[in-house]
């Protein structure tokens, strides 16, 4: 009789028991997915604004004379040319070269025009010819002017031929020349031999999060089934990149990079996690484009999301490799792109063991010195073990900087994405549909700033619409940053 009333409480007691461990489930996937969407958004191409290396000139100089009397006076127009093209100023040059084509025999020179056509190869960016251009000029005429090695040198560093732009650079400071003009000299040999020094930068945000499980609203079910509580989690982030590069001949060379990042949260540590990359690539480079190619290797320590622990622990580990281009198809645009693969494995959660490919392609306009415009397409397919782990996701992303009066600066920024999942949940039988929607505003002022460091306030919400009611959620957030580069 015992032996049956044991069995008549076993079999009342297993849904229970059933049910607790599909909650627990449930727990887990929010965790899951939380963990995949922290590794999206921590290698998310964030738009790099740099400034072309060729100089944005003013505008051409207004003269109070037609081109056709100009014409008529050679002695004037010479006068006006030759400082043009011994300044190299690449606007004028292709303002009054046409007229002095147009000249009779006896007021050109063959050196001049030579010189006049390598300034206005390297203002229309054609490195190669500007540089065959001056390198004739110098073999023709060895005692030319120190002008024309000057130009040339200047074009192989922009063109980012540094060896040979060292040269020449060595060869002017050796030249009896005008105080000024040696410490431009000084400037441009500094900045070649720090070219290839080490780099290092580093960072620290206070991180404020009210919803760090990004759970659902209070009270969200699925038939008998409850979402997760919010949790909320205040602390630090960090991040210590570390890059050293080694410049070959004509434009090749390699890179170290290691970089090292996590977040620190003092009043909820099962979140806290931690993660460190090295990569060591090839790559070329000149003025207009550069390539690379970074094998890597990737680890993260992550405390697993549970009350039972808060001790950092081996989560994952990723080996694989970066594709990374950008190329200025003008003074005021420029295109990027990379691509990424890798292999994940997971210490204890092989069910998300699988690989990642994440492709993107971004444009930046520079409108002037002081604002400029960005967008990003970018496609990210992962796999898994289980299928309702695997997932393609699609996003867009647009944004704004923009430098006010009186020191103040402002970046704006806005996304959106499609995240479709591979197959149904087993508890659930629903395959997920995402859409996720993110805007994002900093603000920063170059007049306050602590030890070199400027603060930047960053503002960000999110928001999550699903076909799963316990994927939907949404979450405002607000960042201090501190960062430097030394």
């Amino acid at each position: 009789m015992k032996k049956y009333a044991l069995s008549a409480l076993c079999l009342a007691v297993s849904p229970f028991v059933a049910a607790d461990q599909d909650q627990q489930k449930i727990i887990e996937r929010f965790d899951d997915q939380r963990m995949q969407t922290e590794a999206l958004e921590q290698h998310q191409p964030k738009p790099v604004v740099k400034q072309n290396m060729q100089k944005q000139t003013d505008k051409p100089t207004q003269i109070s004379i037609t081109k056709a009397e100009l014409a008529k006076q050679p002695e004037l127009l010479i006068r006006a040319f030759l400082p043009a093209v011994m300044q190299g100023n690449g606007d004028n040059v292709a303002l009054l070269y046409p007229i002095y084509q147009n000249l009779a025999p006896q007021y050109q020179d063959a050196g001049l025009t030579k010189w006049a056509e390598a300034i206005l190869a390297k203002k229309e960016r054609h490195y190669t010819q500007a540089i065959a251009l001056y390198r004739e000029l110098i073999a023709e005429n060895p005692s030319a002017t120190f002008l024309v090695r000057f130009q040339l040198a200047v074009v192989l560093f922009e063109n980012n031929e540094l060896d040979a732009a060292q040269d020449q650079f060595q060869k002017l400071r050796a030249e009896t020349l005008p105080q000024e003009v040696q410490a431009v000299i000084e400037q441009y040999l500094s900045a070649i031999n720090k070219r290839d020094s080490w780099s290092f930068s580093g960072g620290l945000t206070y991180l404020n999060d009210p919803n760090i499980n990004n759970a659902p609203k209070s009270g969200t079910t699925i038939g008998n089934w409850h979402a997760p509580k919010r949790e909320s989690a205040q602390g630090i982030g960090f991040n210590l990149n570390v890059g050293k590069k080694w410049s070959w001949h004509n434009g090749w060379f390699n890179e170290l990079r290691l970089n090292g990042s996590g977040k620190y949260y003092w009043d909820n540590q099962k979140y806290n996690e931690m993660s460190g990359r090295a990569s060591v690539g090839l790559g070329f480079q000149n003025a207009k484009y550069t390539l690379a190619l970074f094998p890597f290797m990737e680890q993260t320590l992550y405390a697993g999301g549970s009350a039972k622990s808060d001790t950092l622990k081996r989560f994952s580990k990723t080996s694989g490799v970066a594709l990374e281009t950008n190329y200025w198809l003008s003074p005021n645009w420029q295109l990027s792109g990379s691509y990424e693969y890798g292999e994940q494995r997971y210490a204890s959660r092989k069910h998300l063991n699988g690989n990642s490919h994440f492709a993107s392609a971004g444009l930046v306009y520079l409108a002037s010195a002081k604002q400029y415009w960005f967008g990003n397409l970018n496609y990210n397919r992962v796999s898994a073990r289980d299928k309702d782990d695997a997932y393609t996701r699609r996003g867009l992303s647009l944004g704004w900087g923009q430098e006010w009066g009186k020191g103040l600066s402002s970046r704006l920024s806005i996304s959106y994405a499609q995240k479709h999942y591979k197959g149904a949940m087993p508890i659930f039988n629903i395959t997920q549909r995402n859409k996720e929607y993110g805007f994002q505003a900093s603000v920063w002022h170059r007049a306050v700033h602590y030890w070199g460091i400027t603060p930047r306030l960053t503002y960000n919400f999110t928001k999550t619409k699903s076909n799963y009611a316990f994927s939907n959620y949404d979450k405002h957030r607000v960042f201090l940053d501190f960062s430097k580069q030394f």
